[in-house]
């Protein structure tokens, strides 16, 4: 870690749509260490000296350079915690500076504080689109996050078993199903997962909605139980920082693939890592734009299979839902009129879209699909 004194943030030009100049530097105008920023949406390259713009805001007292922050749960565990352990080490009064990738319409950072509140860290905090001078402003490296795809460098999984100690070994019998149904049939889903649900209570599972909870009840909640179920999707991220040895968990496939970040952090920690079951049959998506929008159909034989193999479940009464019920379920969320789309469906309704919005037509409405 560094403490450098007068230095000076400048969020700089757009490179592309991922890209920008944003550079934090020394006083003397040069590029300070440990300022990178690597993740999917955003990444800085910097030049190599700038000059000061001296009519920026001037932040009194020590600041740590954080990380950078967005709306979203996943982004916030991945890139937001990586530099936090040098907390430990600066003045408690510390500013935490965030840099927000600059967008038309600033999104909402409500996540960061829940984090930083679960974290049981109450320092200020800052995020910033634009330029800043320090007083003091410290750097640390990022030990884990993204920028080294989903794991963590020596010493990270300490400062977090620090912030988050379990409360004792995980119970063997008790049992979670982490749902994503809580979010709505507008989120992107499982088909038939109050069906999935039924079945795991009938196996002692308890159904948990995350977003209903704050994040040291999730924490505790993660912590405590010996085998877990996910739905993919941002919660198996902190499961992940915390996953202990003696507990059994399994990811169910919301898309063909994992993305590469959770699959790496999901065998990171000691223990067994958190498995993947596969069980699409089925990929379908409102006519909506957004890829995490798609809606997962599941093969129920496989899925029992997978689960069963882990010792998970052990799968008396298993059954799939009828193919009525598959076709409620896909329609909910819809407008009166659309149709869920498959995927040569949908890339035809994309272009269609961009075209109308192109000519100022809006909204295009879907007539294929199932």
């Amino acid at each position: 870690m560094i403490a450098s004194e007068h230095a000076f943030l400048i969020p700089g030009d757009r490179i592309d749509r991922r890209t920008t100049r944003l550079g934090i530097y020394g006083a003397e105008g040069q590029l300070l260490p440990e300022c990178e920023i690597r993740t999917a949406a955003w990444t800085n390259q910097p030049l190599p000296r700038a000059v000061p713009q001296n009519e920026s805001p001037l932040i009194f007292g020590p600041a740590l350079f954080a990380g950078s922050v967005d709306k979203q749960f996943g982004f916030v565990l991945l890139n937001a915690l990586g530099r936090l352990w040098a907390l430990e080490e600066v003045p408690p009064e510390t500013l935490l500076v965030f840099a927000a990738k600059p967008q038309a319409r600033a999104p909402g950072y409500a996540v960061l504080p829940a984090v930083l509140r679960g974290l049981g860290l109450s320092h200020p905090v800052l995020v910033t689109e634009g330029a800043l001078r320090f007083e003091r402003l410290y750097t640390a490296a990022e030990r884990f996050g993204e920028c080294h795809a989903g794991t963590a460098l020596p010493g990270f999984y300490d400062w977090i078993d620090r912030r988050w100690p379990p409360a004792g070994p995980p119970d063997p019998d008790r049992k979670i199903y982490v749902t994503r149904s809580g979010l709505g049939p507008q989120a992107g889903r499982y088909a038939c997962e109050s069906h999935l649900e039924a079945l795991l209570a009938a196996e002692g599972y308890e159904i948990y909605q995350p977003e209903a909870h704050d994040i040291a009840h999730q924490v505790r909640s993660f912590q405590a139980a010996g085998k877990l179920i996910f739905a993919e999707g941002s919660a198996l991220h902190l499961f992940a920082l915390i996953r202990q040895p003696g507990q059994v968990s399994a990811v169910i496939h919301r898309r063909d693939r994992l993305p590469e970040v959770m699959v790496a952090q999901m065998a990171d920690r000691a223990g067994t890592p958190t498995q993947a079951i596969n069980a699409v049959r089925a990929l379908w998506w409102p006519p909506r734009r957004g890829e995490h929008l798609g809606l997962s159909e599941l093969d129920f034989d496989v899925l029992q299979e997978g689960l069963r193999a882990l010792g998970l479940i052990k799968g008396t009464g298993w059954h799939a839902p009828s193919d009525a019920q598959v076709a409620a379920s896909l329609a909910a969320g819809l407008r009166p009129g659309e149709r869920v789309l498959d995927a040569h469906a949908r890339a035809d309704w994309l272009k269609a879209e961009r075209a109308a919005r192109r000519k100022g037509e809006g909204h295009v409405q879907a007539s294929q699909g199932t």
